[in-house]
């Protein structure tokens, strides 16, 4: 398993548990060591302005990844896309170096169901 599938698979599980516990969530970050442990990651913000959490978040990716033994940063955010629910996944390997990734979702029976990659 890839540092990306790792992370992958952290962002969605923090999603599906904000999203079965409020509907909706905040943009929130995760980044993986060299050793394959995980970070977990918020923002606060007095004004709860999504854009100003993200960039929170951003510039902290960018400090993080100055240590050597963080692999790879990821920062998931609830969004829609051509009309579907989506989680986007930021992956952030160096600031040059960032892949969106938007898997839709639906909320059925208390689980969370992600599709595909929409950008493939």
């Amino acid at each position: 398993m890839t540092n990306i599938d790792i992370l992958l698979g952290a962002i969605k599980e923090q999603a599906e548990k904000f999203l079965l516990e409020n509907g909706e969530f905040a943009p929130y970050a995760t980044y993986v060591r060299s050793t394959g442990k995980l970070t977990y990651i918020g923002a606060y913000s007095e004004t709860t302005d999504s854009k100003e959490l993200y960039d929170i978040l951003l510039a902290g990716a960018f400090e993080d990844l100055k240590d050597e033994d963080i692999r790879a940063y990821a920062i998931g955010m609830d969004g829609r896309y051509k009309g579907q629910d989506v989680l986007v996944v930021e992956f952030i390997l160096s600031p040059e170096d960032i892949y969106r990734q938007l898997y839709p979702y639906q909320i059925d029976d208390k689980k969370v169901i992600f599709g595909e990659n929409l950008f493939k």
